[in-house]
């Protein structure tokens, strides 16, 4: 992250899925056991990389190579919820380091994301994590476009009421990192996952973020 490491940074702005959870392989394999339980015939050479920071209606666009009836979808998106869930309370997990950098960071803090606030939330709170208030919470859907359209960050910023300049996008998708971009800022980072959830193709080569512990170091030199 030498790129910013004369940048001072205000606050920070988080993606949810992808880089607070690591969440990506779990929507993704809830998606394909959903198609599996419905018997729909699916793109098996599709992997997780490949629908890094999608919405699902996209990531059903993307496995789904036949037209389904409107009764198929409604019984492929019930049983979707179920596997999500399920996965969600057995598997799901911060990512590596957070809960230690969101309680010692001191900089103020929001974040964007394509999935609802309600289950943004309550994941949250699940999870121990109290730092942030509903407030805090900009979810793309409803009124506000999802990304790559840039509402959500727009809204985020003037949430903020700080120089552009000095805000921290950290993101995991081409889809959230041009939203970012498009909204005007310009300091953003890829967080990776050690790089395990690198996707095949990237459209953007920014600083890449392997883990939490390693963003605390770069704030504190900042």
């Amino acid at each position: 992250m030498d790129l910013y490491k004369n940048t001072k940074i205000s606050a920070i702005i988080f993606d949810f899925d992808g880089v607070i959870v690591n969440s990506e392989p779990l929507w993704f394999k809830a998606a394909v056991l959903s198609l599996k339980e419905t018997n729909i015939k699916y793109d098996n050479q599709i992997i997780f990389k490949q629908t890094i920071g999608m919405v699902s209606e996209n990531v059903w666009k993307l496995l789904i190579k036949e037209k389904i009836q409107n009764s198929q979808k409604r019984k492929l998106n019930k049983i979707y919820k179920k596997n999500l869930d399920l996965l969600f309370f057995k598997k799901l997990k911060l990512s590596r380091g957070f809960k230690f950098f969101i309680r010692h960071n001191n900089l103020p803090s929001i974040i964007v994301s394509n999935a609802s606030s309600r289950y943004i939330f309550e994941t949250l709170n699940r999870l121990k994590i109290n730092q942030f208030s509903k407030n805090d919470i900009i979810s793309c859907t409803g009124q506000l476009l999802p990304k790559p359209k840039p509402d959500g960050y727009i809204k985020a910023i003037n949430q903020l009421k700080l120089p552009i300049k000095n805000l921290l996008v950290i993101e995991d998708s081409d889809v959230g990192i041009s939203a970012a971009k498009s909204a005007g800022i310009k300091n953003i980072i890829r967080h990776t996952h050690n790089n395990e959830n690198l996707p095949k193709k990237i459209k953007y080569k920014i600083p890449i973020l392997k883990s939490f512990m390693e963003l605390n170091k770069f704030i504190k030199k900042n």
